[in-house]
């Protein structure tokens, strides 16, 4: 299985409709929605097969009630990035694990009550936090708890030789996401041995190398993505962020507007449009 992903459904009505002309016209075949931002409908997904949940612990409102804590400000906005995130893990564990376990299950509770899930739920999350290893521990036992059935998690850890093998993109490679992909990758080192014990549905990814800037490169990258999964037996994700926009109204929980805004957005909506050719 190949899934062509975007994320961050449900941020505004834009860049909502800008995912699913991807949907319905383009090669689009999964989309990862947000529950705590705009209110979200199953209509436009039928039976729901291709609708995930975009765990979501850095921007908008929380769904529990933790106002004022670890996570959130007074008004019970989140409040920290990825990087933040990462250094509550280390300082102060035990109530990022309580905090995230709660606001987690409080929007795996929102995702089932619009896309119930007889058959399985797909989960990934907003700027991967899940991968710290505090939030994944949360994130299995809620999903244990819960007794939800996983169909696939996303594992952002992505394999540098599909991008070894292309030369005349080696000076098109950004640095910052070089070193996303090997702090996702060390990430998983810690994960792995949790995530063994009680494995769930997952696959192939790509997506964080060239993040920001899914472009033309990409159909020079994929045939070694599907030549790499096919070899593996594995499943395939490869992650797009086609929602763009021109304005998120005056929502003063939207942290990441520059990236939402950004041209780049346009470009990777129509390198989506693009493959369907």
């Amino acid at each position: 299985m190949i899934y062509i992903c975007a994320d961050d459904y449900g941020l505004c009505s834009t860049v909502s409709l800008n995912i699913l002309k991807c949907l319905n016209e383009g090669v689009l075949n999964k989309v990862s929605a947000f529950v705590n931002f705009d209110k979200i409908s199953s209509d436009e997904f039928g039976a729901g097969d291709n609708i995930a949940l975009h765990l979501n612990l850095v921007e908008g409102r929380a769904l529990s009630d933790l106002k004022g804590s670890l996570l959130t400000d007074e008004k019970g906005n989140f409040k920290n990035t990825f990087t933040g995130l990462l250094k509550l893990s280390l300082f102060n564990s035990k109530r990022l694990y309580e905090e995230a376990y709660r606001e987690i299950r409080a929007q795996l509770h929102a995702f089932l009550k619009i896309f119930p899930k007889g058959e399985g739920i797909m989960i990934d999350s907003h700027q991967h936090t899940h991968m710290i290893p505090v939030v994944f521990k949360a994130l299995l036992q809620a999903v244990s708890d819960e007794k939800v059935k996983v169909r696939y998690l996303r594992i952002p850890v992505e394999s540098f030789v599909p991008y070894i093998k292309e030369p005349s993109l080696y000076f098109t490679y950004s640095p910052i996401n070089i070193i996303k992909v090997a702090l996702l990758n060390f990430l998983w080192l810690f994960n792995k041995r949790h995530f063994n014990k009680n494995p769930l549905p997952t696959g192939l990814f790509c997506g964080v190398f060239l993040s920001g800037r899914m472009d033309e490169r990409v159909k020079k990258i994929i045939p070694h993505y599907i030549r790499l999964a096919k070899k593996k037996g594995d499943a395939l994700e490869i992650l797009f962020h086609p929602g763009y926009t021109d304005i998120t109204g005056n929502k003063e929980n939207v942290v990441f507007k520059s990236f939402y805004l950004s041209e780049n957005r346009k470009k990777e909506f129509d390198t989506v449009m693009d493959l369907k050719g």
